[in-house]
């Protein structure tokens, strides 16, 4: 083909070059039925491709399927999420992040490795196909940064501490003055050995790595279950200001360069602005208001968003994106704009995550990264250049090690987690990659500088991901040396027990539970009902303390459910007024690390027990998947509260009762077998025990050789703890205690199974001593549910006629142990 009058692409604009080149073939009357390339006088490498009206195609004629579009792009697709996802699940047990994962994929299925392979390169991943991927990649895009929109709570803002701010603040500015300190002298310093361009790009990169953002820092934390920490929690907050700080900047910059392409600068920069802000105020004084009708009628009515309302909501993130591109801004700004309007949260947050969140995640998502990294290769990046940028790299990351860190130590944070958190706040992600590729398009920055920013990229936040994993451990701050139990708690000390809640269903049967616990003027009970809240439609986790004092005014509280169930414990303290006192909170958090917030709070408000419930209520339906979670969160909380743990199940004795109807059980058993989760048991039942209204069993079971052998330091403990109660109650008519001898486990079990129906509270601890435990060691391999022990386990199986509830404790144990028999003469009995 004659290609000698072929139009040059000397024009800035790009859609007049391509208007030419269809003119030109019109005007040869020429069909392109191969695959032509050409360079343009820029240097641009062109592709002209034959035109497919069919895109069917069918192996068993001969026909190859890659020759067409669809199929092409299919397999791409498909090969991206997969290596995505194996990469994820190879790096992710040493802590590496999904997203970095996903770059590693990206750049070894790009031409720096696999992508040079022949079917890679000519079949998948050739240059024509890369259209196809890269609006599709525009798209995600679109729905990704709304997403994120959705997920950002503009409220934290004014909600963050003067420490969080001042971090975000310094982490921004004195990277930013470091790096661009460094660029001067490096341009000043080393004029003859670089291009003019490559020199003026230099001060850009100081900008771009110096820029952090919310969603990367969430993201990040997300993947290590550190949202809900309090170096997670400081982090989100601070993220918030430097993120606010990185988005200003980026507009600003980038809006001024694209305008000075027009002839018409500084008016065409004005014009830009002024439409911005006009989309802006149509956003906030249009959209916003029909957000907020949307959000408040369905919370009223409790129902799930009609598919009408999002649809809308769709259909708008495509024309917010269509005006931002009218009027010369990028076409992400618009949905994120649009994102950040929508009230976070259930109902209408939530619904968005539910319908975007797994597709734009697991299909979208990768798409964006594979295509952002197979633009460079590897090999062709200038080695003076890549060293350049990374100098430059490491002086940004200092300045945000050096801005974090100061305010931090200054609150008086401990150095370990003063640089983890500055750390933290270094990470980059996708975010940074987009605003990246626009600097490109822009032409401030090269190819070679952008792959060395994300190869740079790729291995800090990888380092940093590891070195977080290993080196930072929030269950850390749970370890005590002091015994946070009801034994080792002083006779006449106040009670401060934590219930947690997941459905008002709860509520009865813990409420019962306290109301039996036997308050008192010498002994009264302080209570922390912590309402358990998945996070949905937001990705900042929160905890809400709650006003006391009036019935009416649960502060913050718009959800009618959580209304109910605040209302209920603040009406058990107004019934026990003088020996109850209640403050409320609620824990908005994933369930990944929901245990966090349930310790962090024990910790802090000091309380002797946990009570949680147990995931599978007969009285409760729920959804599997959330049952699970329920499993999970509990798991946790045994294994890393700063004190003692009770699981509380209710067989259905309180299932069908409103929350605020509710009486304390008057028949209550406890089982003795020995070990430290029994003499727990022990002495709370023992303090119920000291109400005259609550009939109090406790029943020992010993093995029949028990008597006859030497006893061991443990047993002897739990004489003396059986002895102190015997000798406390003796004169207690409503306390009986009981010993049976069993000669093994199946008989153990059928004396528990014969007693079900004569309680209407049992508690049992969770593990027994040493004898106890090989009586019942063949029952171990049965267990479904090993988090309630063998006793409790069987209680609530499906063929038990129990219909009382069951408290199954665990008593906390101190991290470095001392003399027990010094601890035991500090507990309640003496």
């Amino acid at each position: 083909m004659d290609l000698t009058n072929f139009p040059n692409h000397t024009s800035q604009n790009t859609s007049i070059f391509l208007h030419n080149c269809w003119d030109y073939f019109n005007s040869i009357n020429q069909t392109v039925n191969e695959r032509i390339q050409f360079l343009d006088v820029k240097g641009l490498l062109w592709y002209a491709e034959p035109r497919s009206m069919n895109n069917k195609s069918n192996i068993w004629i001969g026909d190859d399927p890659f020759n067409r579009s669809i199929p092409v792009f299919m397999a791409q697709v498909s090969i991206t999420a997969l290596g995505t996802t194996v990469m994820k699940s190879v790096l992710e047990p040493i802590g590496v992040t999904s997203f970095v994962a996903q770059m590693i994929a990206g750049i070894l299925m790009g031409p720096s490795l696999l992508g040079q392979t022949d079917l890679l390169k000519t079949k998948i991943f050739t240059y024509a196909s890369l259209y196809t991927l890269e609006t599709i990649q525009y798209f995600g895009s679109m729905f990704f940064l709304f997403l994120i929109g959705v997920k950002t709570d503009i409220g934290m803002v004014k909600k963050s501490g003067k420490m969080a701010f001042l971090v975000g603040l310094f982490s921004f500015c004195l990277s930013l003055v470091l790096a661009m300190l460094v660029a001067f002298i490096t341009v000043n310093k080393y004029k003859a050995h670089f291009p003019e361009v490559a020199l003026e790009s230099l001060f850009y990169v100081a900008g771009l790595t110096s820029l952090s953002s919310p969603h990367v820092i969430n993201s990040f934390l997300a993947d290590l279950n550190l949202l809900s920490s309090q170096l997670g929690r400081i982090a989100v907050s601070a993220s918030m200001i430097s993120g606010g700080c990185s988005l200003v900047s980026v507009f600003l910059v980038l809006t001024l360069k694209q305008s000075q392409f027009s002839h018409q600068f500084p008016y065409n920069f004005l014009a830009t602005m002024i439409g911005c802000f006009a989309i802006i105020i149509v956003i906030i004084y249009v959209i916003r208001p029909i957000m907020l009708w949307v959000h408040k009628r369905t919370a009223a009515d409790h129902k799930a968003v009609e598919e009408g309302y999002i649809l809308f909501i769709f259909l708008t993130v495509l024309v917010s994106s269509l005006a931002g591109e009218c009027v010369g801004q990028h076409y992400l700004v618009g949905p994120l704009l649009l994102g950040l309007v929508v009230p976070p949260g259930p109902p209408l947050g939530a619904a968005i995550e539910e319908k975007l969140d797994c597709f734009v995640t697991a299909i979208l998502v990768p798409v964006i990264v594979i295509s952002r990294a197979c633009t460079f290769k590897v090999s062709d990046i200038k080695h003076s250049m890549k060293v350049v940028v990374w100098t430059m790299a490491f002086f940004s990351f200092f300045g945000k090690l050096l801005g974090t860190m100061s305010p931090a130590v200054y609150s008086k944070m401990p150095y370990q987690d003063a640089i983890i958190l500055g750390l933290i706040m270094s990470v980059q992600g996708v975010l940074d990659i987009q605003i990246w590729v626009q600097t490109m398009n822009l032409q401030l920055i090269d190819r070679d500088i952008y792959g060395s920013l994300v190869l740079l990229m790729v291995a800090l936040t990888g380092s940093i991901s590891v070195i977080v994993k290993f080196f930072y451990d929030p269950a850390r701050k749970y370890a005590s040396y002091r015994m946070k139990t009801i034994q080792h708690s002083k006779p006449n000390a106040e009670l401060r027990i934590l219930p947690c809640v997941y459905h008002k269903e709860n509520v009865p049967s813990i409420v019962s539970l306290l109301e039996a616990s036997n308050p008192t003027t010498q002994s009264p009970i302080c209570v922390y009902p912590l309402h358990l809240v998945q996070l949905q439609g937001r990705a900042t986790p929160l905890l809400i303390a709650h006003k006391t004092g009036d019935l009416n005014d649960p502060s913050e509280v718009n959800d009618p459910t959580a209304r109910t169930i605040i209302n209920s414990f603040k009406s058990f303290a107004h019934h026990n007024k003088g020996i109850v006192s209640v403050n409320s909170f609620t824990a908005i958090s994933p369930y990944n690390t929901m245990h966090d917030d349930i310790c962090t709070l024990s910790l802090d408000k000091r309380t002797s027990l946990i009570i949680i419930p147990f995931h599978h209520q007969p009285a409760i339906h729920t959804k599997y998947q959330s049952s699970n979670a329920i499993r999970r969160v509990n798991t946790n909380v045994l294994n890393k509260a700063p004190c003692s743990v009770g699981i509380l199940i209710d067989k259905g004795a309180t299932g069908d009762k409103s929350c605020n109807a509710t009486s304390p059980p008057s028949k209550v058993t406890v089982i003795f077998l020995g070990g430290p989760d029994d003499r727990e048991a022990l002495a709370y039942g023992a303090r119920m025990g000291d109400d005259i209204s609550v009939k109090l069993t406790v029943i020992r079971f010993m093995h029949s050789d028990e008597r006859k052998q030497q006893k061991s330091k443990e047993e002897r403990i739990d004489n003396d703890i059986v002895y102190a109660f015997r000798f406390q109650t003796s004169g207690f008519k409503n306390v009986k205690y009981v010993e049976q001898l069993v000669k093994d486990g199946v008989e153990l079990i059928s004396c528990i199974k014969g007693m079900e129906s004569s309680f209407e509270l049992l508690i049992v601890g969770r593990e027994h001593g040493e004898e106890a435990s090989k009586l019942l060691e063949a029952f171990n391999q049965w267990i479904e549910f090993p988090e309630l022990g063998v006793i409790g386990d069987m209680l609530v199986s499906s063929d038990s006629k129990m219909s009382g509830s069951i408290l199954v404790m665990q008593q906390h144990q101190q991290q470095n142990k001392k003399k027990e028999n010094k601890k035991n003469e500090q507990s309640v009995f003496t």
